[in-house]
């Protein structure tokens, strides 16, 4: 398996990839292990999880750097964001969109970076004081707990996905078993108090470029510092009459592209970019022919496709390479017999368009 960092920023609406096909016979990173106690109570903590996260919302904003996009916490009422490095290197000029969870819209300054830790901070033209969302303390993080994640896939701002803390690996970095996508690039991942533990930036890919539900943080302790070092500058900012002025806001993310790291991680390779197949309405990984992403209301969601999904055939003509499925869908059939692997099993699945 590989670590992939979603230098994807804004692509929230484009990776998913698979089901685990390829599985090691170990975790990739030393884990801490949860106590007795921590699993018994886990089942009620996600509960509780999830209605703390719904309550932090709002202090989650989409950002759009260029025609990027990507997640961000707000942790200031000044509008101070922490974000990723990933999420905002394609502003060349430092100049920044975002959208809050209750529609307002805002101008930003990329202010300060920290590629080494993937992070970023933007300051927001904020008009009125915003919700923010506190920092928790390293002696709470504790394996096995209960974690959510809030971002913004398909540029959705707020939407909440739940899982559960494994470990720290030996760079410091926090790992859980969550099921994240490319727009939860930047955002926060939560304890059960609502409280931030650590900024989501990478997923972990099977050798076939399959999401395996395995997400990786930079943690708060290297996050709030970074926060403290630079606020000063964010006072500042936040104190001038205003922002250079910007064209409207996008209505909707305009590219499903990657972006990729100057630098990716030793041994790391990236994803290629996949293009969305609107008839269907998926987006497909070109290599492993994976379902990164269904779009809701779309003729895959409505016959039962999901992100995971390994197309095999299509009415039950081995598929080897996506153009082979364009081909097909370019003659406007009205029906179609997918043939999928989910779970290392194969099914079919009967599609109308």
């Amino acid at each position: 398996m590989k670590l992939n960092r979603w230098l994807w920023a804004g692509a929230l609406l484009v990776l998913a990839c698979t089901a685990v096909s390829c599985m090691p016979s170990r975790e990739p990173f030393p884990l801490l292990q949860p106590d007795a106690a921590s699993k018994t109570e886990q089942g009620h903590t996600q509960a509780a999880s999830a209605s703390v996260c719904q309550t932090v919302r709002p202090a989650v904003v989409t950002l759009y750097a260029s025609t990027e996009f990507g997640s961000g916490s707000i942790v200031s009422p000044q509008g101070l964001v922490l974000t990723n490095y990933h999420v905002v290197q394609a502003a060349g000029d430092g100049q920044i969109r975002a959208r809050g969870w209750n529609g307002s819209l805002f101008k930003g300054q990329v202010i300060a970076t920290d590629p080494a830790n993937d992070l970023a901070l933007v300051q927001l033209d904020a008009r009125e004081p915003l919700p923010e969302i506190r920092f928790a303390k390293a002696s709470t993080f504790q394996a096995g707990q209960a974690v959510c994640a809030i971002g913004s896939p398909l540029g959705r701002t707020g939407v909440i996905t739940l899982g559960t803390l494994k470990g720290t690996n030996e760079n410091g970095d926090l790992q859980s078993s969550i099921l994240l996508h490319p727009g939860n690039s930047g955002g926060p991942l939560l304890n059960q108090q609502g409280e931030m533990i650590g900024v989501n930036k990478a997923i972990w890919l099977s050798e076939t470029g399959e999401n395996v539900g395995i997400g990786f943080a930079t943690a708060t302790t290297i996050a709030q510092a970074f926060v403290e070092q630079n606020r000063q500058t964010a006072t500042a900012i936040a104190q001038q009459s205003g922002f250079p002025e910007q064209d409207a806001m996008p209505q909707a993310p305009i590219s499903f592209g990657f972006d990729l790291p100057i630098e990716p991680p030793t041994g790391a390779s990236l994803p290629p970019k996949a293009p969305i197949t609107k008839r269907l309405g998926a987006l497909i990984n070109e290599q492993s022919l994976v379902i990164q992403l269904v779009e809701p209301d779309s003729p895959a969601e409505n016959a039962g496709l999901s992100a995971g999904d390994r197309l095999v055939a299509i009415d039950r003509q081995p598929l080897s390479r996506l153009e082979d499925l364009e081909t097909f869908l370019s003659r406007r059939p009205s029906s179609a017999v997918f043939t999928i692997s989910r779970d290392q099993q194969q099914q079919e699945i009967y599609l109308n368009f």
